[in-house]
């Protein structure tokens, strides 16, 4: 009884935190993003389909079911709202939820005609799906989304019907343990085809998920049969469930609290892992960053072979210009040149700026030609620019690996490269074309 969108599955307090570790509370906040997005087309029709095809089989159950079944409105009505209101006390795991319906629907299968169960499962969740549409939750786009997560309760019913299940008895235990064998195949096939055809999660991901749903499910069948046992003569006494129902919600909030507490812990994290290997004026890598991209990259190229382009670029006159202009103006520049030179390489390249007025750049799959015309494009770039009416000029050196033997070896020949540009330059034209 599980889905990556809104889970029919049950869950036990205990059992579940035991078998939901860290690592799925890393999905969690993508997935409390997916009912308020949009669905892609494709999307859409799987879930629409897979909805559809539902309350088809649905309905024809309902009416091959045993008409001379003594089936009241109230009873009817009751089982509805209770079941929709404990499908909505949800644990959230990996990319979806966790509910604790298997306390109703086992007993649901003795006190309705069992035929009739799929279609009462699904007016439930239609319902309690409504009223998350009411209150801004859940887009109206997604109801066959949750629709198509009701064919946990095919399985169990067809198997009644077959084995022409009455009243609750020991006796038929194999019976009862096929029911739920069907209840997890039915749910297995309907949520590995809907996620893999329509949201491109691969089956191996789905089943992933569901393995630690249908344990739940599975430990929590006896207490649903055991509720069967007592409720079936008097459907009203399906209230007695509402207790346990409301504890395991108590626990729920607990355990949502506890995610919400870890998800801003990870975006704190995160958010100073960030900063601290970004350079503030510019917004490109600091040097702590550039040294573990060149250590990732020179891990990758061992494994790839593939070459990798490093150039360096330093601004010139960048001294002289602070002391006549002052360093709001030096701040500009390197602003400038960040942004002159950000602009002319791919996003899978890497900028930074590992000095005062000095970039490295380190363009992966890129060779000696690739790196060349890079090269040429930013020296391009930066003879059009002007910061306040001032050239901007900065010098260049490049190097490729190989023929340089490693990533450590090609920045300093770039970076030697680059000196020997400025000191040419400056050769050439003492007052250079720098910011004086």
């Amino acid at each position: 009884m599980a889905s990556l969108e809104n889970s029919a599955t049950a869950a036990t307090v205990t059992a579940f935190d035991a078998v939901v570790s860290a690592p799925c509370d890393m999905l969690i906040e993508e997935s409390r993003r997916r009912p308020s997005s949009t669905l892609a087309r494709r999307e859409w029709a799987v879930s629409f389909a897979s909805a559809g095809l539902f309350v088809g089989v649905a309905a024809l159950m309902a009416l091959a079911a045993d008409r001379h079944a003594h089936l009241s409105a109230f009873t009817v009505g009751l089982l509805v709202v209770t079941y929709s209101i404990v499908s909505r006390v949800e644990f959230e795991i990996g990319t979806g939820s966790a509910v604790p319906t298997e306390l109703m629907l086992v007993p649901m299968l003795f006190i309705l005609p069992p035929a009739t169960v799929p279609l009462v499962v699904g007016a439930a969740y239609l319902g309690g799906a409504l009223i998350d549409v009411g209150m801004g939750i859940l887009r109206p786009d997604r109801l066959p989304v949750v629709i198509s997560t009701c064919w946990h309760a095919v399985g169990p019913a067809l198997v009644l019907v077959v084995g022409g299940a009455g009243a609750p008895s020991w006796d038929n235990w194999p019976l009862y343990a096929a029911a739920l064998g069907a209840q997890f195949a039915f749910d297995l096939v309907s949520s590995v085809l809907r996620e893999w055809l329509g949201f491109g999660i691969s089956p191996a991901a789905v089943i992933g998920f569901l393995r630690p749903v249908f344990l739940v499910d599975a430990l929590l069948a006896p207490a649903g049969l055991l509720f069967a046992f007592a409720v079936a003569p008097q459907p009203v006494a399906m209230l007695a469930v509402m207790p346990l129902v409301a504890l395991i919600w108590v626990f729920s909030r607990e355990r949502r609290a506890r995610i919400d507490q870890a998800l801003a812990l990870t975006t704190a994290y995160d958010g100073a892992s960030q900063q601290a290997r970004h350079d503030a004026l510019t917004g490109l890598a600091n040097r702590l960053g550039w040294e573990e991209a060149l250590a990732a990259e020179q891990q990758r190229r061992a494994r790839t072979g593939s070459p990798v382009g490093v150039i360096v670029i330093d601004a010139d006159g960048l001294k002289q210009a602070n002391d006549r202009y002052g360093h709001d103006f030096g701040d500009r520049v390197i602003q400038s040149l960040a942004s002159t030179v950000s602009a002319c390489v791919r996003e899978s390249d890497v900028v930074a700026r590992i000095g005062g007025d000095e970039f490295a750049l380190l363009l992966p799959s890129s060779g000696p030609a690739d790196t060349l015309r890079t090269v040429g494009r930013i020296a391009d770039a930066v003879a059009r620019q002007t910061v306040d009416g001032h050239p901007l000029s900065a010098s260049i050196g490049h190097s490729v690996c190989p023929p340089a033997r490693d990533l450590v070896s090609a920045l300093k020949k770039a970076d030697a490269a680059m000196y020997a540009a400025k000191r040419e330059r400056s050769q050439r034209s003492p007052a250079g074309r720098d910011l004086h």
